[in-house]
């Protein structure tokens, strides 16, 4: 950048004097306006305004003109946030080293007693959660701002925060998750993709025992997707990891029966139930099996599971929080933190296509994501 820079002074301290020499000999009066170096400075300097280029995870149509976003929109958003980033890993440094210096004294000079290791302990504890909170704040505004930019560029519509949602207790009545009394609802996306409307969000479910030994253990902690299916169900049917001989405790109602599909890779990871098993025969067919092998193949077996009701096929896929712009300890300015969150809308992009789309080339082989890409 430097030696851009200086390039360009060369650049513009020869082609003023040439001006000034040309007006000196000929005395024509043709002097260049001070708009037109004003120009020409805007000219030469945006290639070193503009940063590293954005790496776009595909070529899919959807992400076209999407790097003139970043450059005009989120990249000058993120560059003016860079001295709060700043001072907040400054203020997260201070009371870091603050709490570390006075449990430091507290151990080597014992005033309290044998209680001054505990208060030490204590004191650490405490000055990481108050040193860590100005930048835990920091990240979770920003990743909602970039989200929201994100979001906008789609046509998608964007929330932080949300309550509990319609479709994601549909999965709770359906007994996909275990018992919890911790839940935090975030990153709820609404929009279309290739006509098909879809509603995603981000879930964390907890649960917290009482009593002497109290502990926390997560029960979920990952994406849920409402897809709205393209083919018409009136039962339901629901498809829950296989849990082997504990499959039985798992029954989603006592409506529901198990429903044996000839598909050895599917019953391997899927154990599917349904109230109507003449429609879940029909539902499930092979093709649809084949897509759900797809998916979990997708997701690296991730405990992907699925319920088909009221027009929708919804699906809870443990893959941890993934709509987040990363570390506060680097730079803002780099554009991985987007590149991150474009590649898990584009791996969302791939389960409403692996799922839903309408297939109109011909496909050979195995379905798979790449035969599906290459026949829509």
């Amino acid at each position: 950048m430097v030696k851009s820079r200086f390039t360009w002074c060369l650049h513009t301290v020869a082609y003023k004097a040439s001006m000034n020499t040309r007006i000196g000999t000929t005395g024509t009066g043709m002097d260049l306006p001070d708009k037109d170096f004003a120009t020409m400075d805007a000219q030469l300097s945006e290639p070193l305004a503009r940063g590293p280029a954005l790496s776009i995870p595909t070529d899919r149509g959807e992400f076209e003109g999407f790097d003139r976003h970043y450059r005009e929109v989120i990249a000058p958003f993120l560059a003016s946030q860079e001295a709060r980033r700043k001072n907040a890993v400054t203020l997260f440094a201070v009371g870091l080293t603050a709490s570390g210096a006075i449990a430091t004294l507290l151990y080597l000079l014992k005033p309290l007693g044998g209680a001054s290791i505990h208060v030490a302990i204590l004191a650490i504890v405490f000055g990481v959660g108050l040193a860590n909170a100005p930048l835990g704040l920091l990240k979770r505004r920003l990743s909602d701002d970039v989200l929201a930019k994100v979001c906008d560029w789609f046509g998608f519509d964007y929330r932080p925060k949300i309550d509990r949602p319609a479709y994601a207790q549909t999965l709770i009545d359906r007994k996909l998750f275990g018992a919890f009394n911790r839940e935090d609802w975030e990153d709820a996306v609404t929009g279309a993709y290739r006509d098909c409307g879809f509603t995603l969000c981000e879930a964390r479910l907890r649960y917290r025992s009482s009593g002497k030994s109290r502990s926390t253990r997560t029960v979920f902690d990952g994406q849920i997707l409402a897809i709205d299916y393209p083919r018409s169900f009136a039962s339901v049917t629901v498809l829950r990891r296989d849990l082997g001989l504990a499959n039985r405790l798992g029954k989603p109602g006592k409506d529901f029966s198990r429903v044996g599909l000839a598909s050895p890779e599917f019953e391997k990871a899927f154990e599917a139930w349904s109230r109507d098993q003449v429609e879940a025969h029909t539902l499930l067919d092979p093709i649809v099996l084949e897509r759900f092998n797809e998916l979990n193949r997708l997701f690296n077996n991730a405990g992907l599971q699925a319920v088909f009701e009221d027009g929708k096929l919804l699906i809870a896929v443990q893959t941890g929080d993934r709509l987040a712009i990363g570390t506060m300890f680097k730079p803002l300015t780099s554009p991985e933190r987007v590149e991150t969150i474009l590649k898990e809308f584009d791996v969302s992009f791939d389960l409403i296509d692996v799922a839903v789309a309408s297939v109109s080339g011909r496909l050979t082989g195995a379905l798979t994501l790449d035969a599906i890409r290459r026949a829509t």
